[in-house]
């Protein structure tokens, strides 16, 4: 049982070093006291951030799945960083300078444009045309990897004679008129630098408008999106899952089938991983939302199984156990949220 929880998705010559990278900064993160955007910075020079450009996104779901297991919350800022450069490759952009070597943070600030598409939400930024460009106002309620320096991409809404037309722009932090108000005292997220962001008369430049087929842009990276969630989810859910088996002695035998029951769907929802990051864009959206929804649902269920065979140990808060709990306690409330992702897949027939 424990020896599958330790492989790899896939096997990578940098493996190794970033197991321990993400290990021995984990507890920092979780404080707050070290920056997620430091192992960025290592896979950019690696590479390892290039990884899904060619279509295959099984080698980036086999890093970010690596990374969870020993620190969501970097596991999280490296998707959202991750996912910010495909925005552009899906759209043939160059992505900005700096982001693919991982030195430049990168921001997704999409699930306003998601929750749209699945009629549960309204883009909240909208745009009016001027001579060059647009200018944006508006309110992301959430954005984590917002460093004064980031990059940002998001959706808005273009009003006028034409209507209301839906775009995909970007933005910088520095950007005149754009306030970051940064979220405090979160559950294991405090190192994300998550906020909030207020758009007040931004000049966006023509060439900083992405896309305007919105609808064709969300099905080229609605796979890579919640593939590389669910790469986080089932890195974290090993952790767990790995922890509780490798206690089953005495009286915590009683869990014996409880965590062979958590093996036999996360050895399911793994192997569907796998087959499904071969080939994203032959995926359903049906497959896609119901892989990351049970990869989330997992994820409580380890924890908690982690959290009942270590016992009282694992009850002080520097724990790994515990910090494994305030990890899986973001995943209901991450977007595409526990709800979108049901009531998505319950009006998706």
């Amino acid at each position: 049982m424990v020896d599958l929880l330790a492989e790899p998705l896939l096997d990578y010559p940098q493996r190794s070093d970033v197991l321990t990278r993400s290990r021995g900064s984990a507890a920092a993160v979780d404080a707050g006291q070290a920056s997620p955007f430091e192992l960025i910075h290592y896979l950019g020079k690696c590479g390892l951030l290039e990884l899904g450009r060619n279509g295959a996104w099984l080698p980036m779901a086999a890093v970010v799945h690596d990374i969870a297991s020993q620190c969501l919350a970097t596991a999280f800022s490296v998707w959202g960083h991750r996912m910010a450069m495909a925005y552009h490759d899906a759209v043939g952009a160059a992505p900005p300078s700096g982001t693919v070597s991982g030195r430049v943070p990168a921001v997704s600030a999409m699930a306003p444009a998601f929750k749209a598409a699945a009629g549960i939400g309204d883009i909240p930024v909208h745009a009016r045309s001027v001579d060059g460009g647009l200018v944006i106002n508006g309110t992301i309620p959430w954005a984590s990897n917002v460093c004064e320096d980031a990059s940002i991409v998001l959706p808005v809404v273009r009003t006028g004679p034409g209507g209301r037309t839906p775009l995909i722009v970007r933005t910088t932090v520095g950007a005149t008129g754009l306030s970051a108000r940064h979220l405090e005292d979160l559950l294991a997220l405090n190192a994300t630098r998550s906020a909030s962001l207020e758009y007040t008369d931004v000049l966006v430049p023509a060439e900083d408008v992405l896309t305007e087929d919105v609808p064709g842009f969300l099905a080229a990276v609605r796979g890579p999106f919640l593939l590389l969630q669910s790469a986080f989810c089932l890195g974290l859910s090993a952790a767990a899952l790995r922890s509780a088996v490798e206690r089953l002695t005495g009286v915590n035998t009683v869990f014996t089938a409880d965590a062979r029951e958590a093996m036999a769907e996360y050895t399911r929802l793994r192997s569907d991983l796998v087959a499904m990051s071969k080939a994203p864009g032959a995926q359903t959206e049906h497959a896609l939302l119901r892989l990351r929804l049970d990869s989330g649902a997992l994820t409580g269920t380890t924890t908690r199984l982690e959290a009942a065979v270590v016992g009282g140990r694992g009850y002080k808060a520097t724990s790994p156990t515990a910090r494994r709990l305030r990890e899986a306690a973001f995943l209901p409330v991450q977007s595409p949220t526990e709800g979108h992702l049901r009531w998505q897949l319950q009006h998706s027939g």
